[in-house]
């Protein structure tokens, strides 16, 4: 990462080397932008997803100016400590924040500094939910008509079911999930379903890491509970194991997640990363715990894993998928998750992944897929193929672009 300073802005600029042929696909391209310049905010560094959204923008031509949303407003300081916790991926050390902007009407003025002096054609605000000053992106579409603005969550439906009022000020969002679409749209908000993006560069090209062969590997920052339950202990934690661990509450889960672990436990070496800490769930040998991988080091890990196992915290919402169903497919790697109504209109289930609706089902096709290398192999990377041209993150920038051009025709 080759950081560049800009007026009153920090931002960065990643070099890319393309040297990966493309997969095939049959995405509409739209009209291109008003420039090849767009302005990439949220979070305290380009991480997770987001770095490989600007990965696609900047494969495709664009310049990428990114901007943190965090760790950069004097007066959100002690939010941003505690909304650092919630992080999965990349956190600068807190005695490197640069406060530079005072409070959220200063930030305001560094961004339009930034749209004056290098006239992106879009902003995109990934999670704004958490960050986005009030007023701050209606003030920046009076001041600058011409900008397109768009905002992307992962964390649908509940974003837009809970507090869908985080989206109103921009003109766009991208949602991973179908059937909050109309939400938004009652709302006066197009938006399109783009799932997280997989990288070209990285999911693409991911081999197997050395020394993480198992034949299960469950990746999980939170544990959910089935019925709703208070949050507040959750964030309030200074102890990140405490912290990671108090159950969140979403009432659609048909099994919780120590149930599942202690299922495929049983039947195999499992490896599980994440925050977690060790006798997180019981009767799980201390080896198990791998800890925490960073977004950049889990694709080899779902290459290195026989079986890659997901779960969804709302299964019952159509058309949604979390960020693991199209990482784990886009590295190569063998996925059998829960039943999320409408995956099938994604996948082809049982040639590409394999669901599960109880543990009895988890059990039976977790015991049919490691006895069956060559079609597990090729299921892999027959989704890989698939998410890939449908979901990469080439595929992101020209839907999207698409999209803005024309949000009639999507």
């Amino acid at each position: 990462m080759a950081p560049c300073r800009t007026t009153e802005q920090r931002c960065y600029s990643l070099e890319y080397h393309d040297t990966v042929p493309k997969l095939s696909s049959t995405i509409r391209k739209g009209r291109p932008l008003s420039s090849k310049t767009v302005l990439l905010l949220g979070g305290f560094a380009p991480g997770q997803s987001q770095w490989s959204i600007q990965q696609g923008f900047e494969a495709a031509g664009y310049r990428v100016i990114y901007t943190p949303s965090r760790g950069c407003i004097a007066a959100n300081r002690a939010a941003d400590i505690e909304l650092a916790k919630e992080e999965a991926d990349l956190i600068p050390p807190l005695e490197t924040w640069d406060l530079r902007y005072p409070d959220a009407a200063a930030y305001e003025e560094g961004l339009a500094q930034l749209i004056q002096e290098h006239e992106p054609a879009m902003l995109l605000w990934w999670f704004s939910k958490d960050d986005c000053p009030a007023g701050l992106i209606t003030s920046l579409r009076q001041r600058f008509p011409w900008l397109k603005t768009v905002t992307h969550t992962q964390d649908d439906p509940w974003d837009a079911l809970r507090h869908p009022e985080f989206s109103e000020e921009f003109e766009f969002v991208v949602t991973c999930c179908k059937e909050s679409v109309h939400v938004y749209r009652d709302r006066g908000i197009q938006a399109i379903v783009l799932y997280p993006p997989p990288a070209r560069q990285l999911h693409g090209v991911a081999q197997p890491a050395e020394h993480e062969s198992c034949d299960f590997s469950v990746t999980i920052l939170s544990i959910y509970a089935r019925a709703d339950s208070d949050g507040s202990a959750y964030l309030a934690s200074a102890d990140p194991v405490e912290r990671i661990t108090h159950p969140i509450g979403f009432p659609d889960q048909r099994v919780l997640r120590h149930e599942v672990v202690a299922t495929i436990g049983e039947i195999g070496r499992t490896h599980i990363y994440g925050g977690l800490g060790f006798g997180t769930f019981p009767g799980i040998p201390r080896s198990c715990y791998r800890g925490f991988r960073t977004y950049r080091e889990l694709p080899g890990i779902y290459r290195a894993t026989k079986i890659n196992i997901n779960q969804h915290n709302s299964p019952r919402s159509h058309g949604y998928l979390n960020q693991r169903d199209t990482a784990i497919t886009g590295a190569g790697g063998f996925m059998l998750t829960d039943y999320v109504e409408g995956i099938e209109e994604e996948f082809d289930i049982g040639t590409e992944i394999d669901t599960w609706e109880t543990l009895d089902e988890l059990r039976d096709k977790a015991e049919w897929w490691l006895r069956h290398d060559d079609e597990r192999r090729a299921a892999g990377l027959a989704a890989q193929q698939r998410v890939m041209a449908r979901y990469g993150n080439d595929a992101y920038v020209d839907r999207l672009v698409a999209f803005i051009a024309d949000p009639g025709a999507s």
